[in-house]
Order: C-alpha cells, then structure tokens, then sequence
C-alpha cells in the first residue's frame, strides 16, 4: 500500500465530499428527508464494540427494493461507496461500521417483510430486517411446529445478515447459510439479480433445490460484498416431538480429549438426534453466570488463579461444562439418553438431562429452597432454561450478557446492545479440528496467549459437524484503555492460529486484510478478479472479504 492510498490528500478528501454531498441531494429527494441521516444521526452507526469507530457520512434507510436500487444508481454514478447492514448488530466483528472511513451506511431494517412461509414444505423468505424475535412471532401467532435459527446474539438480530456472515446456532440447522436455498440481490450497477431458478419459475418453485443449474454463483453473497441482498429464501427445520439438553461436568483438563473423542463418536452414530454441542471452560461459565471481580483483578492483568479457584467453588463449577440441544421423537428419547450417557459417563463427572417440562418443574422446587443453595440452584435453572429456550428455537439474550462481564455497564430493562452501551468485545472465531489432539493444542495456545495481553481467556468450542468445531473466544476489554492491548491480543491469537492450522470461519472489520496479502495465495487474487468484474469501481462495501477496493478512502 503506498503512501497515496494511507493518506488521502486534503484535496482527494475534498472531492469525496463534493461527491458524498451530491448524492446525499439525490437520496434525499428520493427516499425523503427522514431517511437519510447525516451529522450526529450517524453516530449510533459509528458505536462498536471494538473501539475503532468509522467516520460515516451518512446513513439511509431504504423502505423497498425499488428505492434501494436507485440508491445504488446514484452511489454508482457519484462513486460513493455504500456499506449495508441489516440490523447492524454484528457485536464483535465490527457492529454497524464498515470497514473503510466515507462509506455511507445503508441500514435495512426498514425492510423487514415476512414474504412467504410454506407450512407443506418447510421454507420461509424473509427480507433482510427480519429478526430472530419477529419470526419467532410470526410462527408462534400462526401455530407453524417450526424452529427459528437462533443465534446467542438476541432476538433482534437479522436471520439473513447472520446468515450471510455464515454464522451458526445449535438448532438443527446449525449452519445458517448451508439452509440458504435462494436469494435476490442488487448489484453495483443497479441491476437485480435472483437464484437461476427462482430467475425461471419464480422463488415458490425455483427455492425448493439450493444448487440450481451451472455454477454456484449464490454462494458469492455470502462473506462477500458483491451485492446487497433484498430477500433470502431458507430451508426451516420442523420442531421434534421432544426437544431437551445433556448437561456433563467435565471435572479436569486431562480428561478433555476423552470427551472430544467421545462427543465426536456420538455425532457420527446419532445424526439428526445432537444439535450442536457446547464445551465451555469454567472462566467462559463464569463470564455468563457471575460479576466480574474487578476489586480482585490487578490492573492490565487476569484475574489470579486463587480467585478463579475461588468463584469457580462457590459456583460448584467444574474445568469444563459441557452442553448438547438434543431433539428426538417421544419413543426414541431414552434410548437417545442412554446412548449419550454411555458415551460420556466414563469421562465425566456427570451427565445429566433436562427436558423442558423438567426444567419447568424443578424451578418450582427451587422458589423454596432458602439462603444461598436456593439461589445458586435457581440461578442454574435460569440459564439452563434460557439454554433450552434457544435449543427449541426461541431467540433469548442468553448469551449476550457475557459482553457485560468486564464492563459492568449491563442495563438493568430493556433489550441489551453492547455497542451502545460501551462494551469492548472483539471475536476470534477459528475452525478446530474435531480431535482430542486438535482440541488440547488449541486451548493451550488461547490459555498461553490470553493472558500476556491482560485478556481472560474464555473459551467455547461449538461442533459445527461431526469433523470440526468453531471456537469462540470473546477477548473482553476495557474500551477506553484497552483497543491497543486487545487488538494486539487478536493479532497474536491469529498468528499462532495459522501456525497451528486454526484459520478463523469468520472475520472482524479489522482483521479481514490481513488475509489479503499471502504469497503464492490464488483464493484472494481471484476474488479480487470476480469482485473487479462485478463492482469495477467498489461501490458495495469495499475490504469487507474482498481485497479489492481496500484502500479506497483510507484515512489512517
């Protein structure tokens, strides 16, 4: 990168604003003036988790896809780059902010239509400002038996934008974009574009096979900025008869391969039966359960050893907890128990099941339970139901108060957002190999890591299939003191990832050139290649997963 594209002269930034300034006219003539946002209106756009806020010039909120492709008629004709969100809820990997300074942010929530749902065939498409909490909803007030692919990330979060992330839950369709089946998307041009299929016999017939006919071209949309997606058709899961959790104590780190043996084998002769399957260290159980001790922990430092011993007691809380959504119909759920508790009993200190109606029944016991065993007993049940509510499919916060750990800025009402509330949270998400020796050199390197940076390491591996799992490590900091620190931390963490062979699934605004630059790379010059002929002069969202384009309006 040289010394032009680091640091844009006054005069390219003035032009960019002549620029900015003439197409914001025309958004406002077309969208009218409560639609399109600029000065202090873009400043909850701005607010990230990550502490690195991006300049935005504007922010429009289109009602329709008409208005949306002459929005990206007039960024294409001015040269004005646009960033889309759903939601903007992305906490962690970037919030509403793009990757660039002088993108204007183009927020879709406004477009937020169930389109069709088909109770025959088990599909729904949705646009992009669905959430998780509205389909929920919708299924829940017209009796469908289907299941919401939930996320931790709360009922407010976009289905489409998650699922375009390629993010994942552990219902059934643990893989959201794998449930994809058909798409509508605005190119840079303006022009619309629509599965091949769907193209032919309309999205009711032309969504039911995800693959159409000839190249896969759908797949560009996901983890890439070749267009802005307008509607997304998905494959719904149905609910099962019976829907319930394992729950297993793995009682010290030795035994962690066995279990990894263990839960793999399992995945392989109980298809269809295990959702995704949780292994959670005690600090990352702590992290969601318990205050943060800040009085404990010395400054730029992790908690000591003797404190996390402590907490951990207090909590009755073991080295590692497992957690498993398992889904079955009523006459085969004991005999799925049983096959599980086999396998995980030798290396466990317990294995134990709850079904909703147990968990439902054991909180009314728990309400007389006096002092301090009642209220750690109904403590658990809280989040083993909040756990169940999402293994079923409804969308809850659950897991999203772990963002609040460090910060203690969690807001007593209301839905929480950490990046309005001035959380510091940045995911590393890397794949694991689904191995006892994969899983143990991995811990060992966040465990190693972690500290050297002042960060907790906090540690879940989530099996994405019956080979691998995904690894979430929330590096929790500071915001105002502690940006440098935590995105050294990150880049440290990435590094020895690569060394090791664990490559993030998913990355942040801020990490995603780093993967840009290896030599010998044919994957990214290609992308490059595609995203050039697709978007020539990187009107839609410029860095994000693309090389090209990355430099544009860099203000650093």
């Amino acid at each position: 990168m040289n010394q032009r594209e680091r640091d844009p002269s006054e005069s390219d930034r003035g032009d960019a604003a002549t620029r900015i300034g003439e197409a914001v006219a025309l958004w406002r003539q077309l969208l009218g003036a409560d639609a399109v946002l600029t000065g202090e209106a873009c400043l909850p756009y701005s607010r990230c988790t990550m502490a690195r806020p991006r300049r935005i010039p504007a922010a429009l909120k289109p009602r329709s896809e008409a208005e949306l492709v002459e929005i990206v008629r007039i960024a294409a004709r001015q040269r004005v780059p646009l960033y889309p969100i759903s939601t903007g809820r992305n906490w962690g990997y970037g919030s509403a902010n793009p990757v660039l300074d002088d993108n204007v942010v183009v927020d879709l929530s406004a477009m937020a239509e169930i389109l069709e749902i088909d109770a025959a065939l088990g599909t729904a498409r949705l646009q992009p400002g669905v959430t998780q909490g509205q389909l929920a909803d919708h299924l829940e007030r017209h009796g469908l038996p289907f299941m919401v692919p939930v996320t931790g990330a709360g009922p407010g979060c976009s289905i489409v934008g998650n699922a375009l992330e390629r993010g994942y839950g552990i219902t059934p369709h643990s893989d959201h974009f794998a449930a994809v089946l058909g798409l509508r998307a605005v190119l840079a041009d303006g022009s619309l574009y629509e599965s091949p299929l769907s193209e032919k016999v309309g999205p009711a017939r032309g969504r039911l096979h995800k693959w159409g006919v000839g190249p896969y071209i759908d797949g560009l949309f996901g983890q890439g900025a070749f267009g802005i997606v307008t509607e997304m058709s998905f494959a719904l899961a149905r609910r099962p008869e019976r829907t319930g959790l394992v729950l297993f104590e793995i009682a010290d780190k030795a035994a962690l391969g066995r279990v990894v043996e263990a839960v793999r084998a399992l995945l392989q002769t109980l298809p269809g039966h295990i959702g995704g399957i949780n292994l959670l260290n005690r600090l990352r159980v702590l992290s969601m359960i318990d205050r943060y001790p800040a009085d404990a922990a010395p400054a730029g430092a992790t908690l000591p050893e003797e404190v996390v011993e402590t907490l951990a007691r207090r909590r009755r809380l073991p080295a590692w907890l497992g957690l498993g959504a398992l889904y079955a119909p009523r006459g085969l759920w004991r005999g799925v128990c049983r096959e599980i508790r086999r396998a995980l009993a030798p290396h466990c200190r317990r294995v134990d099941f709850f079904t909703g109606e147990r968990i439902t029944f054991l909180q009314h016991m728990a309400a007389w339970v006096p002092g301090t065993s009642g209220e750690l007993l109904r403590s658990r049940l809280a989040a083993l139901a909040g756990a169940h509510d999402l293994a079923a499919g409804r969308p809850r916060e659950t897991a999203l108060g772990l963002a609040y750990w460090r910060s203690g800025r969690r807001p007593e009402t209301g839905p929480l957002d950490p990046a309005r509330d001035g959380c510091g949270l940045a995911w590393y998400s890397p794949v694991v190999p689904l191995t006892a020796a994969a899983a143990q050199s991995y811990v060992e390197m966040v465990e190693t890591i972690c500290p050297r940076y002042g960060i907790e390491p906090l540690i879940t591996l989530t099996t994405l299939s019956e080979r691998c799992f995904d690894s979430t490590v929330p590096l929790l900091f500071d915001a105002e003191r502690d940006r440098e620190r935590a995105q050294a931390c990150y880049a440290a963490l990435l590094a020895a990832g690569r060394e090791r062979g664990f490559l993030p699934y998913r990355l942040n605004i801020d990490a995603a050139a780093q993967f840009f630059g290896d030599r010998g790379s044919i994957f990214w010059p290609l992308v490059a290649r595609l995203k050039a002929a697709a978007d020539p002069s990187g009107i839609i969202a410029p860095g994000r997963y693309n090389p090209m384009g990355s430099h544009l309006n860099q203000d650093e």
